[in-house]
């Protein structure tokens, strides 16, 4: 079977071998064969290109999403240290007079739940605010008298 080559400028048959046309004298380089080029077999690694990519970012996605739930260490009762330095002794004994006093509430709450942030002292009470910090709520504004350890609002 022979391979006709047509002159694409005049469409005439170029003879085998030829180096230009015969009728035009085009370059016989610039030729059209009449066969349509072969399609480009379209391969799939572009395809496994994506779908690695793909399980990559969901595998990160994974990795970097969950949470691992530690258990929350547990401290302990809270005590007051006798020989604390700088004598803050007192405040010290104010503030746990306070965490018994919301334990011993009807609705007692945790004491690593209870924040208790000191507001000073005046008029001989010392001042807390307490937040209970489990559930996000604000317990008000106390009073502890230093020297009765009676707690009031």
């Amino acid at each position: 079977m022979s391979e006709e080559r047509y002159c694409t400028n005049c469409r005439a048959l170029i003879p085998r071998g030829s180096g230009v046309c015969p009728e035009c004298g085009t370059y016989a380089g610039d030729v059209f064969d009449g066969k349509l080029p072969k399609a480009k077999r379209s391969s799939n690694s572009t395809f496994w290109i994506i779908l690695l990519a793909a399980a990559v970012a969901a595998g990160g996605y994974w990795f970097f999403s969950r949470r691992v739930a530690l258990p929350r260490p547990d401290t302990g009762p809270v005590r007051v240290v006798g020989d604390r330095p700088g004598g803050e002794k007192q405040r010290a004994e104010a503030a746990m007079s306070l965490r018994h006093y919301f334990a011993g509430q009807p609705q007692p709450i945790k004491s690593q739940c209870l924040a208790i942030i000191n507001r000073g002292y005046s008029n001989g009470y010392y001042n807390f605010d307490a937040v209970n910090s489990c559930d996000r709520t604000r317990l008000g504004r106390w009073k502890v008298d230093a020297r009765t350890k009676a707690v009031s609002r």
